[in-house]
């Protein structure tokens, strides 16, 4: 038997270790491969299993060294398990690494002739000299040394593949590649080790080489682990994409036909006098009207995921000027009082476009949902600054919101009863706008009595 300078506690400790590793790393990927359905990751798995075997093999191997014989058939059995184990993980490394990177599931029946080689490959070492007592220790450095080359080859030419396909997508396949080219280059000096021993100029075997191992396994799994949830985000990204592509196409390409039934319904009220006909065609274009409103709102929303942001020093009269000009025409629009201070004029800083959406939806609201037969409605506008945040207020003394629907206003497609005049996504979009210009909204609201709507930003200087 080899022998090795490290302390045997050291290394009974390190090999149980690994093997609590390598099931924490079973269980973390069979849980994960159930929710993502990754086949590589059921291959990668069984992998850690099948090391966690090859760990408790070893143990086993380790804690008897004082007292079994190599020839002895619970020996030469624990030792075929281990050096089987041990190639069987190779195996299923690089054949989920194979399904990772090909997004393809390997062909179940090449890793049956593969286990098939292996159970052969780890018999044939077991046995070689078996009956030669004095070639125990050729036995022993085959038997190790093949399996660490097996091993360097294996894990370095998984770092290379990974790193060459996968690392631009993030920290965690970087993580996996460089773990995984450290501890190639660790199983051939342990090849070395078994070669200067049978030069008769043995190398030395660091005690900390052990807790390296266990660490650089560690980097292994939690580089899988990360590069997995990269993998999902990047997913998500790009279907994040197309939908928002589809979406905007799709509304876009819309607003042509339904601009053509709204002029056909104008015709038609020129030519027919009959008073249910004119009151079907009056229904038919309000429910035009509001889908007019819905694509325009998606693709309101649809732009402003797109668009880049643009700073600039924007000055709020300029900005509550715009929104009133456009929303003026609105129903009962005219009859509602504006309260804002013009003087002295506040200006801060953010994208004018956005901030435009943002306030433009909160002012239609409160056009909208403002109560019939009011005396003296009213929405009110104010602004305050301080070191660090600018805040705006936008309130009315409409129909306010009920207290089991504030929490879900924001919420898309909500509203708060089926008779709601709008589509669910005003709120919507003004809570994703200042989403992205690091803002936030806040509404405190007593129904009969009306709604306040805080806006807050980051106080931005100008560039």
């Amino acid at each position: 038997m080899l022998s090795v300078d490290n302390p045997l506690m050291m290394l009974i400790v390190t090999y149980a270790a690994q093997a609590v590793v390598g099931v924490a790393l079973f269980v973390i990927f069979r849980y994960f491969s159930g929710h993502y359905k990754g086949r590589f990751l059921r291959t990668w798995s069984w992998a850690w299993f099948s090391f966690t075997l090859a760990m408790v093999a070893n143990l086993w191997l380790t804690a008897r060294i004082e007292l079994h014989d190599v020839t002895q058939p619970t020996s030469i059995l624990i030792s075929f398990i281990s050096l089987f184990c041990f190639l069987f993980q190779y195996l299923l490394l690089s054949a989920g690494t194979w399904e990772l990177l090909r997004e393809a599931t390997l062909n179940r029946r090449l890793l049956s002739y593969g286990s098939a080689i292996l159970l052969i490959v780890a018999g044939g070492l077991v046995l070689v000299f078996i009956n030669d007592p004095e070639a125990s220790a050729w036995r022993y450095a085959l038997r190790i040394g093949l399996r660490y080359l097996a091993a360097s080859l294996c894990f370095i030419t998984i770092s290379y593949l990974l790193y060459q396909r996968k690392a631009h997508l993030g920290i965690g396949y970087r993580i996996m590649s460089v773990s995984m080219f450290l501890v190639g280059l660790l199983q051939l000096y342990y090849l070395a080790i078994v070669v200067s021993y049978l030069l008769g100029r043995p190398l030395e075997f660091p005690a900390l080489f052990g807790i390296i191992d266990l660490l650089l396994m560690s980097g292994i799994g939690i580089g899988m682990l990360i590069g997995l949830l990269e993998d999902e985000r990047e997913k998500l990204r790009k279907a994040n994409q197309e939908l928002d592509s589809f979406l905007y196409s799709t509304s876009h390409d819309l607003r042509a036909p339904i601009a053509s039934v709204l002029g056909l319904t104008n015709i038609a009220r020129m030519d027919i006098t009959d008073a249910r006909a004119l009151e079907i065609i009056g229904m038919i274009e309000g429910r035009v009207k509001k889908l007019d409103t819905v694509i325009g709102d998606i693709l309101s929303l649809s732009r402003g995921k797109k668009a880049e942001l643009k700073l600039e020093r924007i000055s709020l009269t300029r900005l509550v000027d715009e929104v009133v000009t456009d929303v003026k025409f609105a129903q009962d629009a005219p009859a509602i009082r504006l309260i804002f201070d013009r003087e002295p004029e506040f200006f801060f800083v953010s994208d004018f476009a956005m901030m435009k959406t943002v306030v433009g939806n909160l002012f239609s609201n409160g056009v909208k949902y403002h109560r019939i037969n009011q005396a003296d409605p009213f929405i009110k506008v104010t602004a305050s600054r301080s070191s660090s945040v600018v805040t705006l207020r936008i309130e009315d003394n409409g129909q306010g919101i009920r207290p089991e629907n504030q929490a879900r206003i924001f919420d898309m497609f909500y509203r708060a009863s089926s008779q709601s005049e709008g589509t669910g996504l005003g709120l919507f979009i003004v809570r994703e706008s200042l989403a992205r210009l690091d803002g936030q909204i806040n509404v405190k609201s007593e129904f009969g009595v009306g709604s306040v709507f805080t806006i807050t930003l980051p106080a931005r200087t100008p560039e």
